[in-house]
């Protein structure tokens, strides 16, 4: 009949398969390269941000391979974590729809866009993450090279330049083409995760932690950089009941770390220390001294040539740090500004925009107020430029999708990470499928709660990777009672 699904081949699912590792080749490493290139002018622009051709790309390619393969539909929406990872596609599709057709404005519209880009991403990510072999040496090589060659680059750039940061838009002078600094840290990110969980030595794994937490610094996106680092202490910890010299590698991280940050630090604490000892030598004793005839000691004359009074006078660059307290300090290096976060322009941006997402939630808790983060603020009208004002963390979720759409969202993310916890911890499960799905959500359940927005559409990637782990398990437990 032409109603029947013909049987799939194994050169069908080898396609499905490939277009998987290449996809999730160019959405990562492949993304970097590409605006690195870029950057240099060794390419011309043909791809716009590049990400969203490659996920529609992708998108589209499985869309006309899945019909092909009735036996793997019926064994993938048997899982109940698939289907509640479609029904949150289906129900946030349906909601962005409806917004689109039944309100007016121009606001709704860009929020439109917006979401179902978002949703496209999710799709796309989710499908890579159910279809991708691990076990592919190609897979494997290919992001390992890839590793080395940012690695190898990075430290030529440090050594040559003496600097402790990369930033390509500014180095290279290109703004409006290139990725910010947030889109190559992503892409290292998630290259890093696949190589920790299908390369399962302990040298291997040292290489990449060390090497990664170095990258991850010079390229200065912090969300990144803290959650790489909380996703290596998390493995040493687990795998160092098994292996104790994991807790050794954990130690030569947190070195690493110091070593960092020492050119931020050092001269802080000398600062501390200088004026902590000025203030020693200046004070005047509770108990003021007096000489033999009773009078009452001379307060000791500084050797500071620069008095009290032409202080103030002086040029700034003259006057020592005891004498103006206040005086603010060099910046600290963007990755360790979380030490002071009050000097952090971004932080208080972040703050304000998380308010006003309570806000937001508050006035109306169960419908949010889709494309509330389009609309200058008190003008009920679409501000230019305002697609990312939205609150970075889960709470943007609630705002666009409403109560509903917040719990299934923040649920499918949580799931995601407690399933693959509960079979590397509580059942000594180490198959890079559970590795991966299992770091894959410890970092996007972070993140979405610290510094992502619903519009990071990451997560569904570890939504995928869990997915197939439990597929495959089951299929597993079926063909040995069979």
């Amino acid at each position: 009949m032409l109603t029947d699904y013909p049987h799939i081949t194994d050169q069908d699912k080898k396609i499905s398969k490939t277009v998987a590792i290449f996809s999730f080749f160019l959405l990562f490493p492949g993304f970097l390269f590409y605006h690195q290139f870029l950057a240099m002018e060794l390419i011309p622009r043909f791809a716009a941000g590049f990400f969203g051709y490659v996920s529609l790309g992708a998108l589209l390619a499985f869309l006309v391979l899945l019909p092909w393969d009735k036996d793997w539909l019926n064994k993938i929406t048997g899982s109940r974590y698939v289907l509640w990872v479609l029904v949150f596609l289906f129900y946030t599709s349906t909601w962005t729809i409806a917004h689109c057709l039944f309100l007016s404005g121009d606001y709704i519209t860009k929020a439109g866009i917006q979401s179902l880009e978002t949703v496209m991403f999710w799709s796309c990510l989710f499908l890579i993450g159910l279809f991708l072999p691990l076990e592919s040496k190609f897979l494997r090589w290919s992001f390992l090279i890839s590793f080395v060659v940012i690695l190898v680059f990075l430290l030529y750039f440090s050594l040559s330049t003496d600097a402790n940061s990369y930033y390509a838009r500014r180095i290279y002078g290109q703004t409006t083409d290139i990725s910010s600094y947030q889109g190559f840290a992503r892409s290292v990110l998630f290259t890093l995760l696949l190589l920790l969980a299908v390369f399962n030595s302990f040298r291997a794994r040292a290489c990449f932690m060390l090497g990664g937490v170095f990258v991850l610094f010079m390229l200065i996106s912090r969300s990144e950089f803290y959650a790489f680092l909380a996703v290596c202490g998390a493995l040493c910890v687990i795998s160092g009941f098994r292996q104790p010299k994991y807790f050794l590698l954990l130690l030569l991280i947190f070195l690493e770390v110091m070593t960092l940050a020492a050119p931020d630090i050092m001269p802080r604490v000398e600062i501390y220390l200088k004026t902590l000892s000025q203030d020693n030598a200046v004070e005047t004793p509770a108990a003021a001294e007096r000489d033999a005839a009773g009078n009452t000691a001379r307060e000791p004359v500084s050797d500071n040539p620069i008095s009290a009074d032409n202080a103030a006078r002086a040029p700034i660059s003259e006057v020592p740090a005891s004498a103006d307290k206040a005086a603010p300090s060099s910046r600290l290096n963007r990755q360790f500004e979380v030490l002071h976060f009050s000097s952090s322009k971004s932080w208080e941006r972040r703050l304000a925009l998380h308010r006003r997402a309570v806000r937001q939630i508050s006035e109306n808790p169960l419908m949010g107020d889709f494309g509330g983060h389009v609309l200058q603020q008190g003008s009920g009208k679409y501000a230019k430029g305002h697609t990312g004002r939205y609150a970075h963390n889960a709470l943007s979720a609630w705002v666009t999708y409403g109560l509903a759409g917040f719990i299934l969202y923040f649920s499918l993310t949580l799931t995601g990470f407690l399933v693959p916890a509960r079979q590397v911890i509580l059942k000594r499960q180490n198959t890079p499928y559970w590795m991966f799905a299992l770091m894959l959500n410890f970092v996007c359940l972070l993140l979405i709660i610290v510094s992502k927005s619903v519009y990071w559409p990451l997560p569904a990637l570890g939504w995928g990777v869990t997915a197939k782990a439990l597929v495959d398990s089951k299929s597993n437990i079926d063909d040995t009672a069979g």
